[in-house]
């Protein structure tokens, strides 16, 4: 692998790590208090063991939609990660019609740090949107 390709892959380890350590946390919150876990966090806990196979196997291009799949799917609140899942709710107006929406403050800092490592592939990408081939 070139140097680039091995900073975009340690990184994904180092994402891959933070969110098991989180996750870990979470079992351990709900085994010794009152809380429980929901769906999403299960959910959550089957895209990180995902992402954790693909990154086994050494598949970056891969790993690089399932983490960004899994960042969205967490910030638009459809999985969790965290003990509690703490969002930001507000309400968009269409016609005088209230639209709810939530987002998840972790998956939106992970999704931030995802970017990061993954800047080469997503420049990319929005570059060849703009290129004719």
């Amino acid at each position: 692998m070139q140097r680039a390709q091995l900073k975009e892959f340690y990184g994904y380890g180092l994402i891959l790590i933070v969110l098991a350590a989180v996750q870990i946390y979470s079992v351990y919150v709900a085994t010794t208090t009152d809380l429980s876990l929901t769906w999403k966090h299960y959910l959550g806990f089957g895209a990180t063991a995902l992402a954790g196979i693909l990154w086994a196997f050494r598949k970056p291009q891969y790993l690089f939609y399932a983490l960004g799949l899994t960042f969205v799917l967490g910030y638009e609140n459809l999985l969790g990660f965290t003990p509690t899942l703490d969002f930001t709710s507000t309400q968009y107006y269409v016609n005088s019609t209230p639209l709810p929406v939530s987002y998840q403050d972790f998956s939106m800092y992970m999704l931030l740090i995802w970017a990061y490592v993954a800047n080469g592939r997503l420049r990319t990408m929005v570059q060849s949107l703009f290129v004719r081939g």
